[in-house]
């Protein structure tokens, strides 16, 4: 009988920055810290990735590579992670490997926290550091944003507990949901080579189900494999594997590549699921699980459907309890043609908060859809909310950086706040730098990306509603 499912997973991290800004001694900080001096090295940093515990609670990190070479890696370990820690240093600030990381960040659509590392230098500047992060549309906590910043020093330890209390508390508001019930189970490799004596070897992270020795490994339907063993982040040999675990298999045929879906049981539908809830395209548009009586009608749906939805899975049949998990941790709703599901499917959709629509006439359908696809996009779009107005007095260019002399003639006006759909970077008032103005007060502002002011213009400025 399966375990009972508990109510939320742990969070998966990855830590990214420039070379060189102290993200291997950061990791290398929690590990010593939580693992057993005779266990430390070796099978640790061969898996590329390992769990530790906080105040009672487990986190996993990703150890993907810091260097520029390896950027494509970074990015899929970006997307496998629930929550990032952008680490710069303190003494060296933003630098090229920062901005593409920021760009992965980004793209992945995960919350993240900012790790100033390095604080106990001479040369450290977080003053410049918040400039700087702001120029690449990051704006941290007391800066105009609510992006957390930690001040800590990877070599002494000095605020790398209060980073990892700030990492489970992105996680809490994340409400991750725990899978181990899954069936079939899934995972993404995140580190795979070729022993000499073992053979082809990877690192498994679970996402999906939970892995048991002598399970069956596939890529999409074709089997690569037995589990004959499975090693934790410490060189212990475990049984079981649940979401959100590292864990390297030995047994596979072939070595994977890095990023692939490894399923326990043939299933293109698991792989479609996974890959969907980490494309770009998924951010966009509402996800749905396609199910209809005959492979016909499937056919014409996706056909006409396909650019207004991301359609996860379609299938042929009725509303399975796999269609429900997949839904569950996609966040997706199925919509069905001449379909049903059954009394106890019916339950679990209730439990999951899956939506489940079907329709019998093809129009209604697409009707639909479309009401659905107007919704997403109406809750995505940014609703703002005026907070006053300035009046432009001067205009001062410096080649690069325009910066426009200005009364404010109502309200406040914060860093952050959007100008004609450009936002505030900086603010100024007598020579010094702010996070916000008041009426009657003169400042100058730098926004981005430029727009053309001239004196006299009366402009109003602008904050998306939280």
């Amino acid at each position: 009988m399966a375990n009972e499912t508990k109510a939320t997973r742990p969070p998966v991290v990855t830590i990214l920055g420039h070379v060189d800004h102290g993200k291997t001694s950061l990791l290398d900080r929690i590990r010593h810290a939580n693992v057993a001096a005779g266990e430390i090295g070796g099978i640790t940093q061969a898996i590329g990735a390992y769990q530790i515990e906080h105040n009672g609670k487990p986190i996993t990190f990703i150890d993907t590579p810091g260097h520029a070479a390896f950027s494509a890696m970074r990015a899929r370990g970006g997307k496998a992670a629930d929550v990032a820690i952008l680490i710069v240093a303190a003494d060296d600030s933003v630098m090229p490997q920062t901005r593409e990381s920021i760009e992965h960040i980004k793209n992945a659509k995960i919350p993240f926290v900012v790790a100033v590392n390095k604080v106990d230098l001479p040369g450290a500047n977080t003053e410049k550091i918040k400039a700087d992060l702001a120029n690449c549309g990051v704006y941290v906590e007391g800066y105009g944003g609510n992006v957390p910043i930690v001040h800590i020093s990877a070599k002494s330890g000095q605020g790398v507990d209060d980073l990892l209390e700030v990492i489970l508390l992105l996680a809490e508001l994340e409400e991750l949901k725990d899978t181990s019930n899954v069936d079939p189970a899934s995972a993404l490799v995140v580190e795979s080579s070729l022993h000499p004596q073992k053979g082809p070897l990877a690192t498994l992270l679970v996402k999906l189900g939970t892995f048991k020795k002598n399970d069956d490994l596939y890529l999409g339907n074709q089997n690569i494999g037995k589990i004959r063993s499975m090693i934790d982040y410490s060189g212990k040999t475990v049984v079981t594997a649940s979401p959100s675990t590292p864990v390297q298999i030995i047994g596979f045929s072939k070595v994977p590549d890095v990023g692939e879906i490894i399923a326990a049981s043939p299933s293109e539908r698991l792989e479609s699921a996974i890959i969907a809830t980490q494309s770009d395209q998924s951010i966009d548009l509402p996800n749905i699980i396609l199910k209809a009586d005959v492979q016909g009608s499937l056919e014409a749906i996706v056909s006409a459907i396909k650019d207004q939805v991301n359609i996860i899975s379609s299938q042929v049949g009725l509303v399975t309890d796999t269609d429900i998990a997949n839904a569950a941790a996609s966040g997706a709703e199925i919509i069905g043609f001449n379909t049903k599901m059954s009394s106890p499917v019916a339950k679990l959709a209730e439990v999951e908060k899956v939506k489940f629509s079907n329709f019998r006439i093809i129009y209604q359908l697409f009707d639909y859809i479309s009401e659905i696809k107007e919704k997403k996009q109406s809750e995505m779009a940014p609703k703002l909310v005026e907070n006053g107005q300035a009046k432009v007095l001067k205009v001062f260019n410096f080649g690069a950086v325009i910066v426009f002399g200005c009364l404010c003639v109502s309200g406040k006006i914060k860093i952050g706040d959007l100008v004609q759909g450009s936002k505030i970077i900086s603010l100024k008032a007598n020579k010094k730098d702010v996070d916000e103005v008041k009426k009657d007060e003169e400042f100058g502002m730098v926004i981005e990306p430029q727009i053309e002011l001239k004196p006299g213009d009366i402009i109003s400025y602008q904050s998306i509603e939280e």
